[in-house]
């Protein structure tokens, strides 16, 4: 197998066969893919194997003098056609990679046609189809006899405005398919009947340009598109649903010109010599899941032990297990990993022409994250090299994973395939020592109870049970600054008709403060994927959810969930969010807590008549409720206070109370038994009245009516 570093291409992954003129039909749908470039202009054409990006040469010489390109595999006789250039007429391609030119009678549109790089033969009958950008789409039947005859596509030319360099026919649907060129790569869906394109939303946007030179597919409708300048190779899924590309599928050479063909009803084999990662899959290491893999070749490895897999065995399922067969022996760890640290690394590799990347999860959100990334395509010499990196002081401490990759590509990411080298995984655990963890409620592990009133800037009920969390914060403390803070809430009950979102602001803290790649949020033990820091913000926001509604689950026969007798329910949503900062910042810096938990009105649904005549429209995320005296959001529209039976006055520091001090938000420093539906606050406690004013006891949550309130104890 020739390496890729060893090839010169004009383009990746746009596959390309080449028949000759006396040459046999291909083996009925091969699982190679083919790829045609013509550096110093002879067309030459190669073998890939798609699952890593492994290349082999087929051809060095096409026998044609120009370019031959609009390829595409015909299941119908096994032969690949294409545009011969040099002779400017279609071309076939067989077995000895030669290409035969053939007479093709061209009278009208199709005389004036010029010649083709975007083509590919259809799945319903062998008819080869070729586009050209505001003159159409051409197509020539190639059974019977020659002359075979080309023709344009009635009322293909007014279609004819997309930008491509080539396309392919779907195995299953009869309709070619197509990512544009340019900075935003867009997938298209063509009627051969017509030309017409249908934009299926866009894939992938870059601040340069994408020129995708070869399209193909694989039997289960997945799209491979092969970008020139880089060799990176991308797969297109769920092409008419919602279709996604999930990072790069395998990494070839770059290159200016290319084309290529396949059989689209085979399969994407992962190939006989390959090996894959076996870290939990979470982090990309089944085929599936686009694991990190890599075609063995010899003379480049990490370690003595390499193995050979037809697939990952992730852990806890690792073949290092199963088999008693370490192979992961390339790096050694002799200084362990201390939060805020350094470390050395020790990487033993074989051949002297491979390139190191690695990453550890230092969040353990079960993710390789690009702020991960420990080592960037450093190359490598012969035997021992001592890499020295800085364990983040962000890095939570526990055990988590790290992966590491040889190759001689360089700037290879955490999953996808190669052409040679190694993957290797490790376990591995993050120590900290000498921080110190503070706790809300203070000196506790215990929890505090955050109660809404969500009538604002009404009073309403006043029963303040529309939203009941409880929450706890941990802040982690070392040398008198803080690293970050882990915040657990729990949603208890939900007595309220209009729907609402909740979120944290740290007042005082800049945005800019939080690294946000480190952000890790669990929903019931389980990590999610979208962002939460808030964009448009001065301060830190976390918007946790836009609807706690669709949280939870009212029981039969209740209105609301644990706000009436009989109503509660034993299984409660819980986020878990540790949040870490960009440095660690001074503990007198740091806001009060409990911070500031809030609820906003969610986007989609309405929220009462006053706020909407006084915005003009639903107030979305315009209306907040915030503790008392606690300044909101910048997304907060100042023009609700003082409306309704709200008395704030900011310019003397009052937020969110009435005239009588009473506010529509409250944090209890333990387990509270809340009020009952539609029992007011200073009913079911007689003395929150006294209190809210400044003249009751600090302990007033203490003395409730049982009968007026929900327990929770």
């Amino acid at each position: 197998m020739l390496s890729l570093r060893h090839i010169s291409f004009t383009f990746i992954i746009g596959i390309i066969f080449s028949f000759s003129a006396h040459g046999a039909p291909f083996e009925e749908c091969p699982t190679k893919a083919f790829i045609i470039q013509k550096p110093s202009s002879i067309p030459k054409m190669f073998g890939v194997d798609l699952g890593t990006g492994s290349y082999t040469t087929l051809s060095s010489d096409m026998g044609s003098g120009a370019a031959f390109n609009g390829v595409g595999f015909s299941k119908h006789d096994s032969y690949i056609y294409g545009w011969d250039y040099s002779s400017g007429t279609l071309g076939k391609v067989g077995d000895d990679y030669q290409v035969v030119a053939l007479d093709i009678s061209k009278d009208g549109p199709s005389a004036s046609a010029g010649n083709f790089y975007v083509g590919d033969v259809a799945l319903h009958a062998n008819v080869w189809y070729g586009y050209r950008k505001n003159k159409g789409l051409f197509k020539i039947p190639l059974d019977g006899d020659e002359p075979y005859e080309m023709t344009l596509v009635a009322g293909s030319q007014s279609n004819a405005n997309y930008n491509i360099t080539d396309f392919a026919f779907h195995p299953h649907n009869g309709y070619l398919y197509t990512v544009t060129n340019g900075s935003t790569a867009k997938l298209l869906k063509i009627d051969r009947t017509s030309g017409a394109a249908e934009n299926l939303g866009t894939l992938l946007t870059t601040e340069g340009s994408f020129t995708f030179g070869a399209q193909f597919f694989d039997v289960n409708g997945h799209l491979y598109i092969s970008n020139n300048s880089n060799g990176y190779i991308y797969k297109v899924t769920n092409l008419d649903s919602e279709p996604s590309v999930s990072g790069i599928f395998a990494y070839g050479p770059s290159s200016t010109s290319n084309d290529g063909a396949r059989c689209a009803l085979a399969g994407v084999p992962v190939g006989d010599a390959v090996d894959f990662g076996d870290a939990p899959d979470s982090y990309g290491s089944n085929i599936t899941n686009n694991g990190a893999r890599h075609a063995i070749v010899s003379g480049i490895q990490l370690g003595a032990l390499i193995d050979n897999e037809g697939d990952a065995y992730a852990s806890p399922l690792s073949d290092d297990a199963s088999d008693n067969s370490d192979d992961e022996d390339g790096i050694s760890m002799p200084t362990g990993f201390e939060s805020g640290e350094e470390t050395i690394l020790i990487a033993d590799v074989v051949g002297d022409e491979g390139y190191l990347n690695a990453w550890i999860d230092w969040n353990q959100d079960g993710v390789f994250g690009p702020d991960e990334q420990i080592i960037a395509s450093e190359l490598m010499n012969e035997g021992d090299n001592n890499i020295t990196i800085q364990v983040p002081f962000w890095a939570e401490a526990g055990d988590t994973w790290a992966r590491f990759r040889l190759s001689t590509t360089q700037d290879l990411g955490a999953t996808g395939g190669a052409s040679d080298g190694e993957v290797e995984d490790y376990p591995i655990t993050i120590t900290e020592t000498g921080v110190t963890t503070g706790y809300y409620p203070v000196g506790t592990e215990g929890v505090a109870t955050i109660v809404y009133e969500d009538l604002y800037p009404l009073e309403g009920d006043y029963d303040f049970n529309d939203v009941v969390m409880e929450v706890k914060i941990n802040e982690f403390e070392k040398e008198g600054k803080i690293r970050r803070v882990k915040i657990e809430v729990k949603v208890l009950a939900v007595g309220a008709t209009f729907h609402n979102g909740f979120g944290i602001q740290l007042p005082g803290i800049l945005r800019s403060a939080i690294k946000e790649s480190g952000i890790r949020w669990d929903l019931d033990g389980v990590n999610q994927s979208h962002k939460i820091l808030e964009e448009g913000q001065t301060n830190a926001v976390f918007i946790i959810t836009e609807d706690v509604h669709s949280y939870t689950t009212v029981p039969p026969g209740c209105e609301f969930l644990g706000t009436q007798v009989g109503c509660t329910q034993t299984v409660h949503p819980t986020w878990t969010i540790t949040i870490p900062f960009e440095t660690p910042i001074d503990r007198n810096h740091m806001p009060e807590l409990p911070y500031d938990p809030f609820i906003f009105a969610n986007p989609n649904t309405p929220h009462g008549a006053l706020p909407e005549a006084v915005l003009g429209e639903i107030p979305g995320r315009a209306l907040e409720v915030h503790l008392k005296n606690k300044v909101p959001t910048d997304k907060f529209d100042t023009r609700l206070f003082g409306t309704g039976d709200d008395a704030s006055k900011p310019n003397e520091g009052l937020y969110f109370q009435n005239a009588n001090g009473m506010p529509w938000a409250l944090i209890i420093p333990k387990r509270w038994s809340y009020p009952v539906e539609k029992i007011p606050l200073n009913e079911a406690y007689p003395d929150f009245e006294s209190y809210a004013t400044g003249a009751g006891s600090l302990d007033w949550y203490q003395n409730g009516n049982p009968g007026l309130t929900i327990p929770n104890e």
